[in-house]
């Protein structure tokens, strides 16, 4: 009977562990289904990663044009003025610099008789160019004459500055349209040169001459090398003597120096080999004719122009 209720009683143990075990079995781990394309993650709305790469918007707005520089550009004046005058209109193309320069005297000596700040000028304003006090020689008035140049235009017009005149010499008279011939015509830059006298050279372009200089006697014929407009003729330039300069159209002028005497006047025309002028020595130390060629205010090389 004992035996009996001892195996009984493993049976129930037996029994009560195999219960316990099936109550705390662990559950087995979820399978989650992935995408039936290969390679392709599964992702939430808010989880980036493994979305495909951003691509930024197309770029719609035009590309950026800066406007055409239409500018005119910028050239200086340097242009002969009556170095005896108290006052300068100022011109296009005037700078404080070259103010001081072609009237000799100091940038901040400008600046101060003028109060001017920063270097600002502008055009039509009247600059003293003498210290207060200053009184012109008899002879010559208190105003400039300057040449400007204008910009960027197709015509040929000259456009001069406002001016007056140095008084001239008793011996200047208004010429006639006598022509003489100098030697042969060359063409360039669409003008007709020659030679201005025929006279030898003395002294070539280059070094501190700005020009040539014409050997020859008192009374010799100076005429004019290229067809043009007087814009100045006078004895107002220390060194220039009896002085006679014109413009041929925007871009370039001549000036003829040392002069006897003067056959033209301010604001005339003239045709190329026409006299201007007779040869003599007025500040100078010989007979001679200084000839100046100016390109945009600029000193050249006549030789590049004039048959020789």
């Amino acid at each position: 009977m004992l035996k009996k209720n001892v195996i009984r009683s493993g049976w129930c143990l037996l029994g009560l562990a195999l219960s316990a075990c099936t109550l705390f079995k662990q559950p087995a781990a979820p399978t989650e289904t992935g995408s039936s394309e290969a390679g392709t993650a599964t992702t939430s709305a808010d989880n980036p990663y493994g979305s495909a790469p951003y691509t930024p918007p197309a770029n719609t707005a035009p590309a950026y044009t800066p406007n055409a520089d239409t500018s005119a550009g910028y050239v200086g004046n340097y242009s002969p003025v009556d170095t005896n005058a108290a006052t300068h209109t100022v011109q296009r193309g005037d700078t404080v610099f070259n103010i001081s320069k072609r009237y000799q005297i100091t940038q901040d000596n400008l600046r101060s008789w003028n109060n001017i700040i920063d270097n600002n000028i502008k055009l039509g304003q009247v600059l003293r160019v003498k210290p207060a006090g200053y009184v012109a020689p008899a002879g010559s008035k208190n105003t400039t004459t300057t040449v400007t140049t204008p910009v960027n235009t197709s015509s040929v017009t000259t456009t001069t500055g406002t001016t007056t005149t140095t008084t001239p010499s008793s011996s200047t008279t208004v010429s006639t349209s006598k022509t003489v011939s100098t030697g042969g015509v060359r063409s360039v830059s669409g003008i007709e040169w020659q030679r201005p006298t025929a006279g030898s050279i003395l002294q070539s372009y280059g070094g501190s001459s700005k020009g040539i200089d014409y050997g020859g006697s008192a009374g010799q014929s100076v005429v004019a090398a290229a067809s043009g407009k007087v814009v100045y003729a006078g004895n107002g330039l220390r060194g220039y003597g009896n002085l006679i300069i014109v413009q041929h159209n925007q871009t370039y002028l001549t000036a003829y120096g040392n002069n006897q005497s003067i056959l033209v006047k301010e604001g005339q025309q003239v045709k190329r080999g026409q006299q201007i002028a007779t040869m003599g020595n007025t500040d100078a130390k010989r007979t001679q004719l200084h000839f100046e060629l100016r390109e945009n205010g600029q000193p050249q090389d006549p030789s590049r122009f004039l048959p020789m």
